[in-house]
């Protein structure tokens, strides 16, 4: 796979079945990130030349300025400051923490997708594909030096002492480890690039092991790798997908991972749905020691918390951050909330915050501030061992009256809250059936199977026709947990929200992106679109959608990468409308909060924004641009073309290509080619682990037996899509 450009020499280790692979990487939290931006860039241009020392002063943000922010990270800077990297406007907002006021805000030239601390400087990775560097120790903030970093970097870290730092690069699978520079004016000098096999995001050090963690953005691999000889230990899986958060126990014992679970041969019924059978929302406590010993399953010892509970999903776990008292803290991206877990994992008080928190950052002991991606704010979390001092919080602000008790907000799960009438009456209700039944595109009725879209409304909580943006919202005050017992002493909390500036009115696609990341418009908040199509890519889970007609057998989860020029839709191919495959999936798959024709599409048109996968294996010599051209002669003339064809590489009909299903089912509609080289699993039950598999282990719909030169040509040419 070809890196971009780097004026500084690199030694690459690719992964193999010894998995002899290099990193060196740190981790605290890591941000959320999509991929795309649904704007252009109005910011200067990346120069991919290598790295470029240079001192000049970021351009200040006049406050009047109407931004769409959309924050993915936060760090703090001292006890009283904190830094926010918007990715969708490319600033940096500096926000004293205990005022809650944004004091100043600037533009970057990038889209930032992470941002960590390095002494009095800020190490920043921006989608464009380079790692900036900031300096802050006075009023002005200055670029020190960049440095051009593989496709779309997703996460930096720095080491302890700050003399390197590692950054994920989603896309182009690949770690790199960059040298600081020791003094001012010096250049950061590549030392190596790693390719992995699977797309690298969240990165969490072990310092007492000398060894780092890297997980799969996507799937669910984790590589664990030895920091005394840069060797990759060991590859492996946790039951799950979108790992999106890592962090160390205060004990030093245990790991702790955000994600989700996708239940293959659950469908989604009403009681798989309401109870977290089809998806699971969790947190899963790991040793140390089963990551330490390569030869152990890390499901040895592991515990599976629980983030959604009885019939409360908590759709899209995010970041997360353990509290010095074992209370670990996970945002929960697709509800708008802050989970307090309890520290034996039983018991989970939800916290208010903005639409989709996706970073933590700690700023005291009882200090976290929440990075809210989609309605532009951060949310501040205090906790305090005295209700008093909740109670002084509230009479200044007028919330209570004096000596009146304060009404804290955390409550038992209450059945009526997810009662079966109240889904009658508000979402899509599905019992025990056999789609066989039901005839989709029926209306003997006489009323249209859209009439739900027509009566229901809803505006996204940052939609400022619905609710105006103001600078801080009224304090809310909550219970954390049980009653004080011997064991555990009481806990209270209180939430204040900031907005980060004036936000321009919504366009289509901004709605529809913040439907994409909901977990509400499924039945009790356990997935959102997201969950499977992970950042509009996939899980590569299988999963019983009932999209096929009917359930009990499960498909592949498809990208949406690109979606908008590949229909028709679904793997049978029988939506030749994009609206109506969503509409299908909202009633059938989802069954939570209705939508109307608005909101429809809306999601439509966020859907229809998400841009093509970038190519996975790029040419990068005269040599291999032959190979590839000898594919490409192969894929025509094999007529690999009748299926894939055109610039999407699909087609409008379905086949019997000698595959079919548990149902029997034989005739598919051709998934796109374009970035087939980003999937570890192919077919629709994902039966092939590789191009190799679909090439040369099933041959298929081949005419004729392929040369191992011939297969090698002709999967350089499909990894080259």
């Amino acid at each position: 796979m070809a890196m971009n450009s780097s004026k500084f020499p690199i030694r690459t280790f690719t992964a193999r079945p010894s998995f002899v692979i290099v990193a060196l990487c740190t981790g605290l939290l890591g941000p959320a990130m999509v991929v795309w931006s649904n704007q252009p860039s109005e910011l200067s241009s990346v120069d991919r030349k290598g790295s470029q020392p240079v001192v000049t002063a970021l351009p200040l943000v006049s406050p009047e300025t109407k931004l769409h922010r959309r924050p993915v990270a936060v760090v703090a800077m001292g006890a009283n400051r904190a830094v926010v990297a918007n990715r969708r406007s490319g600033t940096l907002s500096f926000v004293n923490t205990e005022t809650l006021h944004v004091d100043s805000e600037y533009q970057l030239g990038g889209h930032p997708t992470d941002v960590v601390r390095s002494g009095q400087s800020l190490l920043i990775t921006e989608r464009e594909g380079r790692l900036s560097a900031v300096q802050v120790n006075d009023d002005q903030p200055r670029l020190q030096w960049q440095v051009a970093m593989p496709d779309e970097p997703a996460t930096v870290r720095v080491s302890s002492k700050g003399d390197w730092c590692s950054v994920c690069s989603t896309w182009a699978r690949r770690v790199t480890f960059v040298s600081m520079p020791k003094t001012n004016g010096q250049s950061p000098e590549v030392l190596t690039s790693v390719e992995l096999p699977f797309s690298p995001r969240e990165q969490l050090l072990l310092p007492e092991q000398a060894r780092l963690l890297v997980a799969d953005a996507f799937g669910p691999r984790v590589a664990v790798i030895r920091l005394d000889d840069f060797q990759v230990e060991s590859i492996r899986e946790i039951p799950g997908n979108n790992i999106r958060g890592l962090t160390l126990g205060r004990d030093g014992e245990n790991v702790y991972v955000t994600h989700e679970l996708i239940n293959e041969i659950a469908p989604p019924r009403s009681s798989e749905i309401i109870w977290g059978s089809m998806v699971s929302d969790a947190t899963r406590e790991i040793s140390i020691q089963s990551i330490v010993d390569p030869e152990a399953s890390l499901m040895s010892g592991s515990r599976f918390i629980a983030v959604g509970n009885n019939t409360r999903g908590a759709g899209d776990p995010n970041a997360a951050l353990m509290r010095q008292d074992g209370r670990l803290l996970v945002t929960i991206g697709g509800l708008g909330q802050l989970g307090v877990v309890e520290p034996g994992g039983i018991g989970v008080t939800r916290i208010a915050t903005g639409k989709r928190p996706v970073a933590i950052a700690e700023i005291s002991a009882d200090r976290f501030l929440i990075a809210n991606e989609l309605s532009d704010t951060l949310t501040r979390v205090d906790f305090h061992a005295d209700a008093s001092v909740v109670r002084k919080l509230l009479n200044e602000r007028g919330e209570t009256k004096q000596n009146e008790t304060p009404q804290f907000e955390s409550k038992p799960y209450d059945k009526e809250e997810y009662s079966s009438s109240k889904y009658e009456a508000e979402s899509y209700r599905t019992e025990d059936y056999d789609t066989r039944d039901y005839d989709l595109d029926s209306d003997d009725d006489g009323e249209s199977e859209d009439a739900d879209y027509e009566t229901q409304s809803y505006r996204a909580s940052d939609d400022p026709e619905a609710e105006p943006i103001r600078p801080v919202r009224k304090i809310a005050s909550y219970q954390i947990g049980p009653d004080a017992t011997n064991e555990i002493e009481a806990l209270f909390a209180t939430a204040t929200t900031l907005s980060l500036g004036i936000s321009p009115e919504l366009e289509p696609a901004d709605r529809g992106e913040a439907l994409f990341f909901d977990a509400s418009l499924s039945r009790g908040g356990w997935y959102s679109c997201h969950s499977c199509h992970t950042d509009g890519h996939t899980s590569g889970s299988l999963a019983d959608t009932l999209s096929d007609g009917g359930e009990g057998a499960p498909k592949r989860v498809l990208s949406l990468r690109g979606v908008g020029q590949t229909g028709p839709w679904a793997w049978i191919g029988d939506k030749s409308v994009i609206d109506e495959q969503v509409k299908q999936t909202l009633r059938l798959t989802m069954q939570g909060r209705r939508l109307n024709d608005r909101d429809v599409s809306d999601l439509v048109a966020f859907l229809k924004s998400i841009p093509p996968p970038p190519v996975f294996d790029p040419s990068d010599s005269e040599a291999d641009r032959l190979l590839l051209e000898e594919g490409r002669h192969l894929f025509e003339t094999l007529d690999c073309v009748a299926c894939h064809s055109g610039h999407v590489f699909t087609s409008d009909a379905s086949y019997d290509v000698g595959l079919d299903d548990e149902r029997g089912t034989k005739e598919f509609n051709p998934p796109s080619l374009r970035g087939v080289g980003h999937l570890n699993g192919l077919f629709h039950d994902l039966r092939a682990t590789s191009l190799e598999d679909v090439v040369g282990k099933f041959r298929h719909q081949l005419p004729r037996d392929l040369s191992e030169e011939e297969q090698t040509q002709l999967i350089r040419y499909l990894r080259s899509l």
